[in-house]
């Protein structure tokens, strides 16, 4: 990994009034990243990328080429619609538990929409409610 100039990082934090605590932690990530193997330009905007989503809960969702996705709307979405949720609808424990995963609407009821997943994945999502902002619905 490429040295990072410790001084410069800690200019930034001070100017941009960082909070310590969050610029402390900060600095102890950056010297971790900087204790990785040598890596490319490329490979490490890769690894910043797959790390911030992940440390999130946010979902790696490899798209299919096959697939077209696009936002669920409200009132544009019906039972047995294929939807999934974004990679990035929420954060936590609850992004791990949700986001990326697949399956049919079974039901709209007040705005909401209800969907039971079939990704293979567990536990099997069944009856859970979701805004259709959370959502992207699956083109045909």
């Amino acid at each position: 990994m490429a040295n990072v100039n410790i001084d410069w990082i800690k200019e930034q934090l001070t100017a941009n009034k960082t909070k310590k605590v969050v610029g402390d932690n900060v600095l102890k990530l950056i010297e971790t990243f900087q204790s990785l193997k040598e890596t490319t330009e490329q490979n490490t905007k890769e690894i910043v990328d797959i790390f911030s989503k992940l440390s999130l809960g946010y979902a790696l969702v490899k798209e299919d080429k096959k697939e077209t996705w696009t936002q669920a709307q409200a009132g544009f979405l019906k039972v047995a619609d294929y939807v999934r949720v974004k990679s990035d609808a929420f954060v936590g424990e609850k992004g791990v538990a949700y986001n990326g995963r697949r399956g049919r609407v079974v039901a709209v009821r007040y705005g909401d929409i209800i969907i039971k997943t079939d990704d293979g994945k567990s536990p099997v999502l069944d009856g859970i409610h979701f805004v259709p902002a959370d959502l992207e619905k699956l083109v045909i």
